[in-house]
This record gives C-alpha cells, structure tokens and sequence, in this order.
C-alpha cells in the first residue's frame, strides 16, 4: 500500500509537531518562532500544494486530543 500525497503531509505535520515540542522543551528554537512558522519550514516543497492551515488544525488538535486521552 502506497501513501497517498495527504498522508504523508500529515505525517510530515506530526513529525514536525513533535519536533517543535521537544525543541521548545530544549529551549533550542529560535525566539518567537510559532509552530506554525516551524511547520511551514519542515514541510517539504513537494508536499506543499497539499498543506493548509485547516489540516494543520485538525492534526493539531488530533495530537492534542489523543495526548490527553492516554495520560
């Protein structure tokens, strides 16, 4: 089964979610950089006609939710 072009920017979304986190964790970004902005950095060219800020809202709040759910 191949990915579709949509999954694999939510999977990008996620990775950079994540990365975003342990790096504000870290203290290692940059100041005032939203995860927005770092979303937008780590999503590759290609993928980007796929990318909106309603799909980044909607695994945000995926990630967010399903956070909540197994603590």
């Amino acid at each position: 089964m191949t990915l579709t072009s949509k999954e694999k920017v939510i999977i990008s979304i996620s990775n950079a979610i994540t990365s975003y986190s342990q790096k504000l964790q870290e203290g290692t970004l940059p100041q005032n950089q939203s995860v927005i902005d770092f979303i937008l950095k780590t999503i590759p060219e290609s993928s980007r006609s796929e990318l909106s800020i309603e799909l980044i809202d909607d695994v945000f709040s995926f990630i967010s939710n399903s956070h909540m759910e197994l603590s």
